[in-house]
């Protein structure tokens, strides 16, 4: 699988120096056609056309910049490219405001040249969508860390009191396990002591739907909490259960200030209680992380979570 992964790594490094050439092209039609409605004189209505076009164009290519900037080519042969494109098109637009104002043009020659443009526009177009899709759907297949969780291996006994349902209250000394909540960089995040057999951490995913994906968008998510898990149905039923709150994480998480109106809002997006093509809010957790190994003796690792196009994974 090595070579496949090499594959997806040359053809989105290919994918960044065409963004960044077809950025550049973008950015200098548009600043031909800004230059061209301050500076050159034109009938009412052609100024009109042509300022809305330069508005369109402006807005294109700022678009596209906000789109293809995380995979944009900042140096090397793609930035020389796209700066020699921009200077060639800048030099002949200043070429046609000093020399070429009072030579008339044949109609001919005008059908043409507006032809050309045409198809140059509509090709950088084409290209810059392109690019943008081939990106979007090679980072869908990509794993992106959001957290570590480190299980130390490190243990300490406790009693803890509970109440099962339909039971009286009970008191038992359980082993708590150490487990350590890290940023992808390896910063710690949170500390806990965890009862059980496993830990999974939950959270709410802003799903974005397939189309935006592949545009090169990525979901958004908060990372809620952790709790503990058992590897039977009966541990399960008779143990107690444990949640430990994480610090907010991720791009979801704004001040307590914000927090209840952002729960209403994200309420109306939940699955199951509105409709929308475009974005959805989902509760989900990640896979159960295992404290203990086969025999019941506590184990050394670390795992990671990481969020997909469906919601939260681990690896």
């Amino acid at each position: 699988m090595t070579w496949i992964s090499e594959s997806a790594a040359a053809l989105l490094d290919a994918v960044g120096a065409t963004s960044t050439v077809v950025l550049a092209a973008f950015a200098a039609i548009s600043a031909r056609n800004l230059l061209l409605l301050v500076l050159e004189d034109a009938a009412p209505l052609l100024r009109l056309v042509r300022g809305l076009f330069t508005v369109a164009l402006i807005g294109l290519t700022t678009a596209y910049a906000m789109f293809a900037q995380p995979r944009l080519a900042l140096d090397g042969p793609a930035l020389a490219i796209g700066a020699g494109i921009a200077v060639a098109i800048l030099l002949i637009t200043f070429f046609r405001l000093s020399y070429g104002a009072d030579r008339p043009r044949r109609p001919a020659r005008r059908v043409a040249g507006g032809l050309a443009k045409t198809a140059l526009l509509v090709g950088l177009l084409l290209i810059a969508l392109l690019t943008l899709m081939t990106a979007g759907f090679l980072e869908l297949s990509e794993d992106r860390p959001i957290l570590l969780v480190d299980v130390t291996g490190r243990t300490r006994p406790g009693a803890i009191e509970w109440s099962p349902p339909n039971q009286p209250p009970q008191t038992a000394n359980l082993l708590a396990h150490q487990v350590l909540f890290r940023s992808p960089e390896g910063e710690r995040v949170a500390e806990a002591w965890i009862f059980g057999d496993e830990v999974a951490v939950k959270g709410r995913v802003l799903r974005l739907a397939p189309w935006l994906q592949a545009a090169g968008l990525r979901n958004l998510y908060e990372l809620q909490f952790a709790h503990n898990g058992y590897g039977t149905a009966a541990r399960q039923a008779t143990l107690p259960s444990q949640a430990i709150e994480l610090p907010p994480t991720g791009p979801l998480a704004v001040h307590p200030w914000w927090r209840g109106l952002q729960r209403r809002l994200l309420g109306q997006l939940q699955e199951g209680t509105a409709e929308s093509s475009w974005v959805r809010a989902v509760t989900v957790e990640s896979t159960y992380f295992p404290l203990v190994d086969a025999q019941g003796d506590p184990m050394r690792a670390v795992h990671r979570v990481v969020i997909t196009p469906g919601g939260l994974s681990s690896s």
